[in-house]
């Protein structure tokens, strides 16, 4: 019965790095009516927002909501703080951290790269060896929770020894953003991303950009072109058309974290994370993630299975969707996302449905 209940009414069961299932209220606010997004009624919108983000951020800076997906709101961060010709320095763990070096290399930006081990990520000495190496790089683009591998780096020590050298630290938030604690202004990020599709248990299309007063400085001063993207636009009014059923989702999203508190919205990340950890090295399979944060687990697989059967079947079968492996790893790993909400009763649907398609 359990089976066909799925099927019916709620295929897909999204267990993917991003989307994943939305809470009934918070789907239920994309239907209240729109209104004129020039009005005091969208500034105070966006008041309540940015109120309610700075928490999940760990910061007393400011947050803007752009009408984009996470990468647009890294390419924002690219072009508000370098100008042409600059050197930037960029810590590769994964295929998104990858990302900023790409939209950095678009803008003609000289990328200077940090190849990591993909199983941690970045460390402090190689920042270190990074900065020495690149002494006129001025910002540091790096990935906190890196979506293709797991991977969930400690940026504080990272943080404190870019600060002393007076250098701009970026953070990728987009698969940790009220997924896991974040204490933005403690560690030291000047800005950090992110996207609606994850922690936020939003659909896709509302980028969010966290900026403190050093990246606020740096901005003034960079000359990269930009119009859309130009940070200072969107600072107490409303340049563009914004997604406002997403904002009014934002709220409704917001309002399901306060309401169960954030700590224990993060226990509960936590407490999805252990079940699911569990369950793959009880079928004999590897986390990947050797530093693994409360959002999504790669799984890494024996030699000769099928991992595209196995996605096919949960999938065609069972109504769950999971990812595939990303990049260099792609064909050594697949992806389970529970970055977002899921049920007791959706969790356990999903443990017995990988059992029954591995078994």
């Amino acid at each position: 019965m359990l089976w066909y209940d799925f099927k019916s009414m709620l295929k897909p069961l999204l267990l993917l790095p991003g989307p994943m299932q939305i809470p009934e209220e918070v789907a239920a606010a994309a239907n209240k009516p729109l209104f004129n997004h020039r009005s005091r009624q969208m500034l105070d919108l966006l008041a309540r927002l940015e109120s309610g983000c700075k928490p999940l951020f760990g910061t007393s800076g400011d947050v803007i909501f752009l009408a984009a997906s996470g990468s647009g709101a890294m390419e924002s961060a690219v072009v508000n703080l370098t100008s042409p010709g600059d050197e930037v320095i960029v810590a590769v763990g994964g295929t998104f951290s990858e990302r900023w070096g790409h939209i950095a290399s678009a803008m003609g930006l000289t990328v200077h790269t940090i190849q990591t081990d993909w199983r941690y990520g970045v460390t402090l000495n190689q920042i270190k060896s990074a900065v020495e190496q690149w002494p006129r790089a001025k910002v540091v683009f790096a990935t906190w929770s890196e979506s293709s591998t797991g991977v969930l780096i400690d940026p504080k020590p990272i943080g404190s020894f870019l600060r002393s050298r007076d250098l701009i630290l970026v953070a990728d938030a987009v698969s940790g953003l009220a997924v896991s604690p974040m204490w933005m202004d403690e560690w030291c990020i000047d800005v950090a991303v992110a996207g609606s599709q994850k922690g936020l248990m939003l659909p896709p299309g509302l980028g969010i950009a966290a900026i403190g007063s050093r990246a606020w400085e740096q901005s003034r001063k960079a000359t990269m072109p930009r119009f859309y993207w130009d940070w200072s636009k969107y600072k107490s009014a409303v340049p563009f058309t914004p997604a406002t059923s997403l904002l009014l989702q934002a709220e409704a999203a917001l309002r399901f974290i306060e309401q169960r508190g954030m700590n224990a919205i993060f226990e509960r990340r936590a407490a999805v994370a252990a079940r699911i950890r569990a369950l793959v090295k009880d079928l004999a399979m590897d986390v990947y993630a050797m530093l693994p944060g409360n959002g999504i687990t790669g799984v890494r697989y024996p030699e000769g299975f099928d991992a595209k059967g196995l996605i096919r079947r949960l999938d065609e079968d069972f109504g769950i969707q999971i990812g595939e492996g990303l990049g260099k790893i792609q064909n050594s790993t697949f992806r389970i996302g529970h970055v977002g909400h899921i049920t007791d009763e959706e969790l356990d649907y999903f443990t017995a449905s990988f059992r029954a398609c591995l078994n």
